[in-house]
């Protein structure tokens, strides 16, 4: 068998995997051989002879990057997002783009995206504060019923979807927004409006826009003046999509009620953050993590040894975030030479 035949793809990951150790071993396994990146130089230097580059927050792939990926087939993301992707070059030049679209991942997303808008709307940090200082039923614990409240949803996918599909049977109104939203796409029971009406008529906005050019600092301090002194915002997209100096300044001046935000523009965020200053009992901050469930964590490490090794076998991912790309892309893998991957099949 010639040497082509026996040709084993060149995966890079990142260096620091945190939760996900185990994916080296596993590709190996899988027949790939893997090589890890903990800086750009070290990524700039293996990307020319990468057949697939596996992306993570700390590894992203950019314009640049591409310049010299001459064999490469595909980039796969181990999360949904996919923002440290430049997914537009990567489908200018032919390359597939998957990310780790596992129902664990949105169904986590969707239950802490609505396990925090009620928390909020219940002051239950509040109440539970007062009880740990020795306050039975303070006057200030007083909270709201989520009965015939409005919820506004920024970005309507997946995960958007599935928060409004959890207030279904709660008597609350359902408002969504987003550049592709339409009546006739748009869950059952949502409205569908423009960003400033949403952003005036919600009790609650929660947002899951992606980040991308287009959406960072989406929701800054004139979108922020739009909102109820009474309202709320709910963060758990990615911390980019929201101005959170504006949000800190709005909750120091009392224009908001409260906030909860899950993500960071850097992460971990300084502990000199303005929204740290802020009192407890009304801004909920957790640590990119308030979907994360033991049944998502196999899931997702499952998702990218398969989208891995089907791109490089030129086979299609398992999730594709750029389906556009596929004609350029089998056009890319013919240019390329349909190699033999020794490959094991995922189960």
């Amino acid at each position: 068998m010639s040497s082509a035949a026996q040709h084993h793809p060149l995966v890079i990951v990142p260096s620091e995997l945190e939760y996900f150790t185990q994916l080296p071993g596993m590709l190996q396994a899988a027949g790939c051989t893997v090589q890890q990146a903990g800086d750009r130089a070290t990524f700039a230097r293996l990307i020319g002879e990468a057949d697939v580059v596996l992306t993570s927050v700390f590894l992203g792939v950019d314009r640049a990057s591409l310049a010299g990926a001459r064999r490469l087939r595909g980039v796969v993301s181990l999360v949904i997002g996919v923002d440290t992707i430049d997914v537009r070059a990567c489908t200018e030049m032919g390359v597939i783009v998957a990310n780790g679209a596992v129902p664990e991942n949105s169904v986590g997303a969707a239950e802490g995206a609505a396990l925090l808008i009620v928390a909020l709307l219940k002051g239950l940090k509040l109440k539970e504060t007062a009880l740990r200082s020795g306050a039975w039923r303070p006057p200030g614990s007083v909270s709201n019923l989520v009965w015939r409240k409005t919820v506004g949803i920024i970005g309507v996918g997946s995960i958007g979807r599935q928060v409004a599909e959890r207030f279904q049977g709660w008597d609350v109104t359902v408002l969504g927004c987003g550049p592709h939203l339409t009546p006739e796409t748009a869950p059952a029971g949502m409205k569908v409006v423009g960003l400033s009406q949403l952003l005036h008529e919600s009790d609650v906005v929660s947002v899951h826009a992606l980040l991308s050019a287009e959406t960072r600092g989406l929701i800054g301090a004139r979108e922020l003046a739009l909102m109820k002194s009474s309202a709320y915002l709910v963060n758990t997209a990615r911390g980019g999509v929201v101005d959170e100096l504006a949000l800190a300044d709005a909750l120091r001046a009392g224009s908001l009620a409260g906030a909860a935000i899950d993500v960071w523009p850097d992460e971990p965020p300084p502990r000199d953050h303005p929204l740290f200053a802020l009192p407890p009992e009304r801004v909920i901050l957790t640590g990119h993590c308030i979907g994360h469930g033991a049944e998502q964590l196999p899931a997702i490490v499952e998702a990218a040894v398969e989208n891995v090794t089907r791109a490089a076998r030129g086979e299609l991912p398992r999730y594709v975030v750029n389906p556009e790309v596929i004609p350029a892309w089998r056009e890319r893998l013919a240019r390329l030479g349909q190699r033999r991957m020794n490959l094991h099949r995922a189960p």
